[in-house]
């Protein structure tokens, strides 16, 4: 199992152990749950806020988002940041594949695994 590096120099591609959650985050995305009503219980937005916030960010996009295809993963990075990781995952539409629109957020290690921050949904 690839695990991800604590490492506060350098970024690095997202690691596998983490894609399937990350996956599911986008999948409720594209179906319209900002809020990530409904996801597991180590799941989370950063602020109930941006729920809003990433809707309207989408919406003023003027493109449909879709389920996360392989090249997403090509230029998704994440880094250390002392007590967890920041990461950006580049987002597709079914216009263009893969977009200019990134989803932030954070992964803290837990015991038992990870715990997922989703932040917002934008232009960088």
């Amino acid at each position: 199992m690839e695990l991800p590096l604590k490492d506060l120099e350098k970024e690095y591609a997202i690691p596998n152990v983490w894609k399937d959650s990350i996956f599911d985050v986008v999948v409720q995305l594209t179906n319209d749950n900002f809020e990530l009503h409904n996801t597991p219980e180590n799941v989370y937005l950063q602020s109930s806020d941006l729920a809003k916030l990433n809707r309207e960010n989408v919406l003023e996009y003027g493109c449909c988002l879709m389920p996360l295809i392989a090249e997403c993963w090509e230029r998704s990075c994440y880094q250390w940041q002392g007590d967890y990781w920041d990461l950006i995952v580049d987002l597709c539409t079914t216009e263009e594949g893969v977009s200019d629109l990134v989803l932030s957020g954070r992964v803290y290690p837990l015991a038992s695994g990870y715990k997922y921050e989703f932040g917002m949904v934008y232009v960088p």
